[in-house]
């Protein structure tokens, strides 16, 4: 074999080894978001949008998405369409 042959070969061999990393990876977070849902408490739509409301009142609108995403376990999109809700 020559060089190009041995180069081409390596970097399939790393690049197969790269997506099982990834997909390993994505499985591991799949598994601990399962596991945080689990062990979030549960609270009713009511209490989230009453606790949404008075952070929105105190906090404003960037930093009431950010506490309920890191606090709440909401994603991006589902926190901003809240806040959106609550301010109209």
């Amino acid at each position: 074999m020559n060089t190009d042959n041995i180069l081409i070969v390596a970097l399939a061999l790393a690049s197969v080894g790269f997506l099982l990393l990834i997909l390993g990876q994505a499985k591991q977070i799949r598994v601990l978001k399962e596991e945080n849902q689990r062990l979030r408490p549960v609270e009713s739509q009511d209490e989230l949008i009453a606790d949404a409301q008075e952070k929105l009142k105190t906090l404003g609108v960037v930093k009431t998405v950010k506490y309920l995403r890191e606090y709440k376990g909401m994603s991006m999109v589902d926190a901003k369409r809240l806040v959106d809700t609550i301010k109209e």
